[in-house]
């Protein structure tokens, strides 16, 4: 008798597109079809392992953080926020989803048998109608009919990197949850911790409905594993190679301050220069420009590149113009008089010069940029190599660029 409703049952879920040699898991994790006195459902959430080595929680942590400083550099959203929400809701990359479906925030796609979708065999509806129960061995081990219900399908990564993209260039900047970045981006220029914004981060998106059981619970439970392995690290903007470095000073505040960012590798190459893009980013973010009521494209800007928005927000406010033709160039090396030009355009100025004679050889009255150039010098933003010589065709580094951005900023031209 016993044999017979096993059979039964077995051509229940062959009928219902259930394979029973399938797992949806791994054989550290059955479910009821694989296995009738151990198998469970209830969760895709449930962890393959009982408890992960701390061995493994490092080496999670280590490939997370890499993938997430450089979301950060793309999009802003805190380092900190998103290793902690991948190790609470993955736990540590041992979730059914996570190791299924490289899912590690729970992200979902709703339908009847979506693309690009991975769902638990077996695991009751949530949202919608009841799912009739094929076979029942108890709580946690019953097998439902898959064929009637549409929640609970998990969108499918093919990999940790990709999964970290998505929630944190798509999920987290659409129109619900941008404003937490808007806020958490305030909060550090106005001299918060990298913890407490961060925190307030989780508080913020939470509340906004990522987390259904709220603000205060979410900011305890990520807040707990951010402190446990001081996440915040990874926030700080401190990096490796500006040590006893000329510009270190003015570096660390504007970094501090959120108007820079480095390398994922945790370096910001000073002595790198600086492209048409990478100053439409900088000032952007210094000015926070907004968008005017006026659309400016550019032939040479696809939509996917980084500083897409930032150059047409520096565009429309006259910062940087196009080179002609549509073009930006965005990869182009600024030299030292376009940089000038770039400020005096901006406004970063009291008084526009009006000097009898050029202060500098290689800089005459005809010259294009003489004007914004010698702006410049007089308000103390740029100065020359000797008294003589301002090499205006020289290359612009990311030293030279912080350092002229800390004096706009002491001076309070930025205002």
């Amino acid at each position: 008798m016993v044999n017979s409703a096993r059979t039964l049952i077995a051509l229940i879920l062959i009928l219902f597109n259930i394979n029973p040699l399938v797992s949806s898991a791994n054989s550290a994790n059955l479910l009821p079809f694989e296995d009738e006195t151990l198998g469970r459902n209830s969760s895709a959430y449930l962890s393959t392992y009982e408890v992960p080595s701390i061995q493994m929680k490092e080496d999670f942590i280590k490939e997370i953080s890499t993938y997430a400083m450089k979301a950060n550099e793309r999009w802003g959203i805190p380092v900190s926020a998103i290793i902690g929400m991948a190790i609470i809701e993955s736990g540590y990359g041992t979730t059914r989803i996570a190791i299924n479906a490289n899912n590690l925030f729970g992200i979902k796609v709703w339908g009847y048998n979506p693309e690009n979708a991975w769902q638990l065999q077996g695991q009751p509806d949530e949202d919608y109608e009841r799912i009739p129960v094929l076979a029942d061995y108890g709580e946690d081990r019953k097998i439902y009919d898959e064929s009637k219900r549409r929640d609970n399908w998990y969108r499918a990564f093919s990999t940790y990197k990709e999964a970290v993209n998505y929630l944190a260039g798509n999920l987290l900047v659409n129109k619900r949850y941008l404003f937490a970045k808007t806020n958490y981006d305030e909060r550090i220029k106005k001299g918060w911790s990298f913890e407490r914004a961060s925190k307030e981060y989780l508080y913020d998106i939470a509340n906004a409905g990522y987390n259904h059981l709220g603000g205060e619970y979410y900011r305890k439970q990520v807040g707990g594993v951010m402190d446990e392995w001081d996440l915040y690290q990874y926030d700080n903007k401190e990096f490796k190679d500006i040590s006893e470095h000329w510009a270190e000073e003015q570096i660390m505040f504007l970094a501090e301050k959120g108007w820079i960012s480095g390398y994922s590798d945790g370096t910001y190459k000073p002595n790198t220069t600086i492209t048409r893009a990478q100053a439409a980013a900088i000032l952007s973010e210094f000015l926070a420009l907004t968008p005017l009521n006026k659309t400016i494209s550019f032939i040479d800007v696809e939509k996917s590149f980084w500083a897409l928005e930032s150059i047409q927000l520096v565009a429309q406010h006259k910062i940087i113009n196009g080179i002609g033709e549509g073009r930006f160039s965005p990869h182009t090396i600024l030299t030292r008089a376009q940089m000038a030009q770039v400020f005096y355009n901006a406004g970063f100025y009291s008084q526009s010069a009006n000097n009898g004679e050029n202060s500098f050889d290689d800089v005459k009255k005809y010259y294009w940029a003489y004007i914004a150039i010698e702006t410049m010098k007089q308000e103390g933003i740029m100065a020359g190599y000797t008294i003589s010589r301002f090499g205006p065709n020289n290359p612009v580094t990311r030293a030279h660029m912080a350092a002229m951005i800390y004096r706009i900023h002491e001076k309070g031209l930025n205002k």
